[in-house]
């Protein structure tokens, strides 16, 4: 299976996540944008404890799903969710958004923004509850996967939608009454593609750049 260094992740995640017209073109990301992914790191996304190399000298390796990991946490912090409730949804999608990048790459859609004939477009939906009194009563220290303080984030209903078609049959159920009113909706099929189409045209970054 092939690995990534952390600078070919960096360069492939800021290649497919950034706008090109804001960024000024730039190919390589700031350092803010690093600073970002070790952040994601330290809250274990894309890697669990036991994954890490945790030798000195020796850096981390990237498989093409665990950075579809890391571009699926960005993208939702993006959205407003915070580093904590990243993670933890993270923690517990991990294995199910793994099995599906590696479904859609089976017959992935074109890296380029063209036209497609066929619908492979996937979906990932979740609802995120923000206000604490509208939770149900948690024993945050039986929470599995939260590591902060306080009590832990409410994200519920995680489902996939295949093809637009498929988007419209799950929101006919998704959206219900005043409790069920809203959800954060995520493309990831042609993400994926470019997502991996970037990383196998990354290049490797001498050490002391982006290491």
């Amino acid at each position: 299976m092939a690995t990534y260094k952390k600078s070919q992740a960096l360069y492939a995640l800021w290649r497919t996540l950034s706008n090109p017209a804001l960024a000024g073109g730039a190919e390589r990301p700031p350092g803010i944008f690093g600073r970002r992914f070790d952040k994601l790191v330290s809250v274990n996304v894309p890697l669990l404890p036991e994954e890490r190399v945790g030798q000195a000298g020796q850096d981390n390796q990237f498989t093409a799903d665990q950075v579809f990991l890391m571009a699926v946490a960005l993208t939702i912090m993006d959205s407003g969710l915070g580093l904590g409730a990243t993670g933890f949804f993270i923690y517990h999608a991990r294995e199910s958004l793994k099995a599906r990048y590696r479904a859609i790459m089976e017959n992935p859609p074109s890296p380029f923004p063209e036209y497609e004939r066929d619908d492979k477009r996937v979906y990932l939906l979740f609802q995120n509850r923000d206000i604490q009194e509208f939770y149900p009563p948690i024993d945050s220290g039986k929470v599995e996967g939260w590591a902060g303080t306080g009590t832990p984030p409410l994200i519920v209903n995680p489902v996939y939608a295949v093809g637009l078609d498929g988007l419209k049959e799950k929101m006919n159920t998704y959206l219900q009454g005043g409790n069920y009113n809203h959800a954060l909706v995520v493309e990831l099929a042609k993400m994926a593609s470019v997502l991996t189409y970037n990383l196998k045209h990354a290049p490797i970054a001498k050490r002391g750049r982006h290491k």
